[in-house]
């Protein structure tokens, strides 16, 4: 008991110290990638000693933050890494018996992956959505929110670019692409984190649901893939700023269903002599020509979740008997 409420005071202390590099330290690459690991020691006290543990990792965590730093950083990192880091790794370490009646007897001892993503991405859309809605009240308007926050972006881009116009243009897009990225990139921080607690903890034993086999067990819901067309083609047409809440739940599933893309990637391509060189050009694809390699995983993603094409192809192929 002793050692579970160290385990938990020590993730939550280094929790706080690697989110508060990053916001001592600035906008460097080194602290940013420190800050963006910060929900791992919450994540690994959850699924590997419990869920009281992981919620005293998260309350310590954001103490230590606020006593480090200030309550305003404390409050903020509570609400978009320490709740969110406990709340997923939670979910996915829970047994559904202890929390679903005993007559839904066809339920899977505990939530599917594409449960578990689906979660992230929900909270991922929460938090960009909570974060617009901060912008357009702290400044009475999504125009002139976007406006100033458009000019403090284009005065720390200056040094970037020898055009002030086009420093302008960039800040522009950036506040216009700022909610979908920040729900997709909220989504795609918990579940580098969950995988990567996930690991440590089967590493040391402490697992206790099996590790699934994530090319073919990562299916989101169909009727996703329409609510994420939808809201694609809602953001288009509405004036702002109902499109930008259009692209926060655009953006959140867009992601989810990159996921599921790459996974039918990684299913389909299981026993190609050349998988590997193809897996390493398609991630690449997606780090350096992300604007259509990313909508195309996406569409891939939707696709499956209409037809199973992971499904279709585990099907033996039957094959015509030969006549005498």
């Amino acid at each position: 008991m002793i050692q579970k409420y160290a385990v938990a005071l020590g993730a939550g202390c280094a929790a706080a110290f690697l989110f508060a590099v990053s916001s001592i330290a600035g906008a460097d690459a080194l602290p940013m990638a420190l800050a963006y690991l910060a929900p791992l020691p919450i994540m690994i006290a959850t699924m590997g000693w419990g869920l009281d543990a992981g919620a005293i990792a998260a309350a310590a965590s954001v103490a230590g933050l606020t006593v480090i730093a200030e309550p305003l950083s404390g409050m903020l990192y509570a609400a978009s890494v320490a709740l969110p880091a406990w709340l997923v790794a939670a979910f996915a370490a829970t047994r559904l018996a202890r929390w679903v009646p005993s007559r839904f007897s066809g339920l899977p001892p505990f939530p599917s992956v594409g449960a578990v993503v689906t979660l992230a991405a929900i909270v991922g859309m929460i938090s960009a959505a909570a974060t617009l809605t901060a912008v357009i009240v702290m400044y009475h308007g999504y125009a002139e929110g976007a406006r100033a926050v458009a000019e403090g972006l284009a005065a720390m881009a200056a040094e970037a670019f020898a055009d002030g116009a086009e420093a302008k243009a960039f800040a522009d897009q950036l506040v216009r692409a700022g909610p979908a990225a920040i729900a997709g990139s909220t989504l795609l921080m918990l579940s580098v984190n969950l995988y990567a607690a996930a690991r440590s903890v089967q590493l040391s034993h402490r697992l206790e649901r099996p590790w699934p086999d994530l090319p073919t067990s990562l299916g989101l819901p169909a009727p996703l893939g329409l609510v994420a067309i939808a809201c694609a083609a809602a953001a288009w047409f509405l004036p702002a700023p109902a499109s930008q809440y259009a692209l926060v739940v655009a953006g959140g599933l867009g992601t989810a269903f990159v996921f599921q893309g790459l996974a039918v990637a990684h299913a389909l391509s299981r026993g190609l002599r050349l998988r590997t060189l193809m897996l390493i050009a398609l991630y690449a694809c997606c780090l350096l020509r992300a604007k259509y390699t990313l909508p195309l995983l996406a569409l891939l993603g939707v696709v499956d979740a209409f037809t199973r094409l992971r499904a279709r192809a585990a099907l033996p192929t039957l094959k015509p008997n030969r006549r005498k």
